[in-house]
């Protein structure tokens, strides 16, 4: 095993120099915002390797192999792609797997994974200055950022409106988010307040507990939306039925990756987020 092992890295070694030599990037991406910022930067026909959670652009999805979990990533299985950078969060797993690449002289762009804004739109600059298009780093960053901007001469409310957040995980039940999440972080970026302080993270949506946050709007995942049975779900599922938001029809439904992952569309999910409730 150990000698197929070092066969292995001596021919990728030698491919990956091939390609460098070339002029050839070939880069693994490993984390869906992370390949989505990637591609929006305008390399996604270099993307060579991804991981699990990277299902956008659905053409790289489709064409690129997949080389691991969101969170364990085998060396062995990024090197079969021959790649000259890998993009990952800097908590990747195995632990030795971000050194192991470098000691192979193979690039490696790390970002903080946390769920906030300005982590967010740090992780657009350093992907773009690490792949070497710091131009159409800055270029994206300007386009997020006049899409989080608050309106000129818009009047900000005089009193915040409360919003929930929804989202389901796989198979499970419904859940809302508290704070502490990229959900809790878009929110505040839209300028509404968080209706769950309670607790931080993401728990279960109980009925009881739904009656006495009787959030003023909701924010539900489309794919959530969907496993309820759409909009007539959200009104047979016990205790949001019973709520302002549901009542009066304020639900804004929203695009998974944006506000699960803060990728390189979570401006424009803040700006659609803000016109649903205040309007244009």
């Amino acid at each position: 095993m150990r000698k197929l092992k070092s066969a292995l890295l001596g021919i990728v070694g030698l491919a990956t120099v091939a390609a460098t030599a070339h002029g050839e990037e070939r880069i693994v991406s490993l984390g869906g915002s992370i390949t989505e910022t990637v591609a929006e930067l305008g390399l996604a026909d270099a993307i060579v390797g991804v991981d699990q959670s990277s299902l956008r652009p659905e053409a790289v999805a489709r064409r690129v192999p997949r080389v691991g979990s969101p969170r364990a990533v085998p060396l062995e299985a990024i090197l079969t792609v021959s790649p000259t950078v890998v993009v990952s969060y800097d908590d990747l797993q195995p632990p030795e797997v971000i050194p192991g690449l470098r000691s192979l002289g193979i690039r490696v762009v790390t970002v903080p994974r946390r769920p906030e804004v300005e982590a967010a739109r740090q992780k657009v600059t350093t992907i773009a200055d690490g792949l070497g298009v710091p131009e159409r780093g800055r270029a994206l960053l300007a386009s997020i950022d006049r899409d989080l901007a608050w309106p000129e001469g818009k009047l900000r409310p005089a009193r915040k409106v409360r919003v929930l957040f929804i989202q389901t995980m796989g198979s499970g039940p419904l859940m809302i988010s508290g704070t502490g999440t990229t959900a809790a972080a878009l929110l505040d970026a839209a300028g509404v307040d968080n209706a769950v302080t309670a607790f931080e993270g993401y728990r279960p949506l109980n009925a009881e507990a739904m009656l006495a946050i009787d959030p003023e709007a909701i924010v539900i995942l489309k794919r959530a939306l969907e496993r309820i049975g759409g909009p007539a779900g959200l009104v047979a599922t016990p205790g949001l039925g019973d709520t302002a938001a549901v009542r009066e029809g304020r639900i804004v439904i929203s695009d998974d990756a944006a506000f699960l992952g803060l990728g390189p569309g979570f401006g424009a999910a803040v700006r659609a987020l803000r016109e649903a409730v205040y309007g244009r």
